[in-house]
């Protein structure tokens, strides 16, 4: 009889040690499960937070880049306009260069009328000016005339006191040789009493002198 107990209770002892070692190592199966799918989900979400880290990368550097470009097309606008405003300069220095001044020797002439007031200069595309002057003479493309008996002079708007076609000799301008000139254009503000006794024409208004105080005027031929 006690042998039949000691082997049941040998057995019930093998069976308890093979129900532990199961348990155990359905535990551990589990415990290797649990950590699989936690560190899938480690891995899942470093790998959503690479994502997102590349994409806000990628949005940032894309923003930096429109911002660098806006900054750059800003920079290239001010550099163009710079350079705008140098030749502008540069064409008006050049227009003044090249504005024509002759010099004639009118040393031999009767001053028939002396003058002394202001002088102006306008440009055949100044307000209010159609190109052409009272004469009808075209001086859009030209600040000068040919005379027949002076040549080359430069033209000026005159008073109706002063007939068209007369020859003046402009003198007393500061840096400036005496300037020999033909009467072909009028002017509202232009005359005895008004804003200026002569209006001297310029290839432009950007070019035109400004108002010019005790200039002398001498007339040295009256026109028809």
């Amino acid at each position: 009889m006690k042998k039949i107990v000691a082997n049941t209770l040998i057995v019930v002892g093998q069976l308890t040690v093979g129900a532990l070692f199961l348990v155990g190592l359905f535990n551990s199966k589990a415990e290797d499960d649990m950590v699989a799918v936690v560190e899938n989900n480690n891995l899942s979400k470093m790998a959503d937070a690479v994502n997102v880290m590349f994409v806000s990368n990628m949005t940032d550097e894309n923003v930096f880049l429109d911002d660098k470009k806006d900054e750059d097309e800003n920079k290239e606008e001010e550099v163009l306009e710079e350079l705008k405003q140098e030749d502008e300069v540069v064409e008006q220095e050049e227009t003044l260069e090249e504005d024509p001044i002759y010099v004639q020797d009118t040393s031999g002439y009767q001053v028939l009328e002396t003058y002394v007031g202001t002088l102006t200069g306008y440009g055949p595309d100044c307000n209010g000016c159609s190109g052409s002057t009272a004469s009808g003479y075209n001086v859009s493309n030209t600040s000068t005339y040919t005379d027949s008996e002076f040549g080359e002079v430069r033209i000026v708007a005159a008073g109706s006191n002063i007939p068209l076609y007369s020859i003046v000799r402009i003198s007393n301008i500061p840096n400036t040789e005496p300037i020999i000139a033909i009467v072909l254009d009028r002017g509202g503000n232009v005359g005895e009493g008004k804003m200026t006794l002569f209006d001297l024409l310029f290839p432009s208004e950007k070019v035109a002198m400004p108002l010019t105080n005790n200039v002398k005027f001498e007339m040295l031929r009256l026109g028809a």
